[in-house]
């Protein structure tokens, strides 16, 4: 009987979660112990020996842990919708917007992007 090998998480992923954690000078067992899952199960996910995580929970874990920012870029990797992502989505209008702005440059998405954090500082300044 053949074993089947087990699917790796995309490579962007792997590359974001092994730099967050080299960046925080964190072991495998110092971050598997702050988000709740074993030694093995990190290694094994920044070896590529496993999928991706089920639960939503242990990628904001990651975040949190690792500081990763802006928040959402593991989820990305990961080619999952965060929470808020997913909010925003189902909005009335985002689709028209999101072609809209696949029109435009890198240069000028992040410009885009610069302004959307001073509208979001200016208007919310109590949130993150």
């Amino acid at each position: 009987m053949a074993t089947q090998e087990p699917t790796a998480a995309p490579d962007a992923f792997v590359r974001l979660l092994r730099k967050a954690i080299a960046q925080q000078r964190l072991s495998l067992r110092e971050v598997g112990r702050r988000i709740g899952v074993s030694t093995a199960y990190m290694s094994r996910l920044v070896n590529k020996q496993r999928g991706l995580p089920d639960d939503d929970a242990i990628l904001i874990k990651l975040e949190e842990v690792l500081d990763i920012q802006p928040r959402g870029q593991l989820f990305d990797a990961a080619g999952r919708h965060d929470a808020v992502a997913a909010k925003v989505f189902k909005r009335d209008g985002t689709r028209i917007l999101m072609r809209t702005l696949a029109k435009l440059t890198d240069a000028e998405m992040a410009l885009v992007q610069q302004r959307a954090d001073e509208l979001a500082r200016k208007y919310h300044p109590d949130r993150k």
